[in-house]
């Protein structure tokens, strides 16, 4: 007999968006990671716990651990810092008992952003004391070498902005 596993696939998130516009927008399908699941409980995407005293998320869509709360050391409590010192600060960071976490690149952060909501655009009841501000990325601008995504958690806009400049940051570790 073939073992189960808890999530048979990793898909692209739900986007949150829930009334249908018109046909063929995204609220008429409801395309995302739980379509089709026909047991309520496991369509839960998220998992808040708290491991060693830090309060994390794991998202069951893509597999990632995320440092909740926007005001504990996984979010540099609450602070900014420009890019070389959040990449310093996350690839240093011991947070829940793990040392591997680090900046998430630009699929990885925009994947948290809920259509439903406004400023700010996640869901606070997992991530609480998110700043509906800008966040960095570790994905690199195109058109610039010393340029980074940014995702933006007052409108769910993505941006490029200079390695100089100062931003939030949310860390985040392959966890499952």
């Amino acid at each position: 007999m073939e073992a189960k596993r808890l999530i048979t696939s990793r898909q692209l998130p739900k986007t949150g968006a829930v009334t249908p516009v018109t046909a063929g927008h995204d609220g008429f399908y409801q395309a995302g990671w739980w379509r089709g699941r026909k047991i309520e409980g496991n369509k839960t995407r998220f998992i808040a716990k708290t491991i060693d005293g830090a309060d994390v998320v794991i998202d069951r869509a893509t597999g990632l651990m995320w440092a909740a709360d926007g005001t504990a050391a996984g979010c540099f409590n609450g602070g900014v810092k420009n890019f070389a010192d959040a990449i310093t600060y996350a690839e240093g960071l011991t947070f829940a008992g793990f040392t591997d976490w680090r900046i998430p690149n630009a699929f990885e952060l925009f994947s948290i952003c809920d259509m439903s909501r406004t400023e700010p655009t996640i869901d606070v009841n997992f991530f609480p004391n998110c700043v509906s501000s800008n966040y960095w990325t570790s994905t690199s601008c195109s058109a610039s070498e010393t340029d980074k995504l940014f995702i933006s958690f007052a409108e769910i806009t993505v941006y490029f902005f200079s390695e100089a400049g100062e931003l939030y940051l949310r860390c985040v570790r392959d966890g499952l």
